[in-house]
């Protein structure tokens, strides 16, 4: 008797506490395995290395994936990072995620993916926080999209320690991309060396 194939999950979840890639710590991507774009509320339970619930522990995000806002295209991803707070913070190595809205909107799939990178003055990627003097935006999709766009600083790493996010500093006003455009945002002199990564989320597109 054959058995019939499983079918896959409208939505799959990935957490990873430490990166190996140097990339930041306790990221959450999400993946969306259907031909509709969403936003979607999500509801976290932090556990311990041992899979037990930390009961005291608060999670947040960056992107503000658990109050509802950033936008996860039609076979597309998105990715979070989380900060864990109260009695019990360190020891959080995992997290139960739960999908408690989803908000259906009219949002085109990704051709490819939208980029944001640190860049210096000579408008060249950079990972040194000293040679941070601006931020790249690429969009290499043919229509416009609308990115929400935040600076992160982050603790000295700690023994084998998930490193923090300390400090989140967001934009005020969300950037309207044209299709297959670049664009730069220069920042202000006093901010060069303080921030350590520049993340980006999709926002429901005010771009005409």
């Amino acid at each position: 008797m054959r058995r019939k194939p499983r079918q896959k999950r409208p939505f799959s979840l990935k957490y990873v506490p430490v990166a190996t890639d140097g990339g930041p710590d306790q990221v959450l991507t999400i993946e969306n395995h259907t031909d509709v774009s969403v936003v979607p509320t999500l509801a976290f339970t932090p556990l311990d290395p041992y899979g037990r619930e930390l009961p005291h522990v608060v999670t947040q995000t960056v992107h503000g994936s658990h109050r509802g806002g950033p936008v996860l295209p039609a076979g597309g991803t998105l990715r979070d990072i989380l900060r864990f707070d109260g009695p019990g913070s360190r020891q959080v190595r995992g997290v139960h995620v739960e999908l408690a809205a989803v908000e259906e909107i009219d949002h085109p799939a990704l051709e490819q993916d939208t980029r944001s990178v640190m860049i210096d003055l000579e408008q060249k990627a950079t990972d040194d926080p000293t040679d941070f003097w601006g931020i790249g935006l690429v969009n290499p999709n043919p229509f416009g999209v609308t990115v929400r766009v935040s600076l992160l600083e982050f603790e000295e790493r700690e023994r084998d320690f998930p490193r923090q996010v300390v400090d989140v500093v967001t934009l005020q006003e969300d950037v309207d991309l044209a299709s297959v455009s670049n664009h730069v945002i220069w920042l202000p002199e006093d901010v060069r060396g303080k921030y350590d990564e520049v993340e980006h989320h999709l926002r429901q597109p005010t771009y005409t």
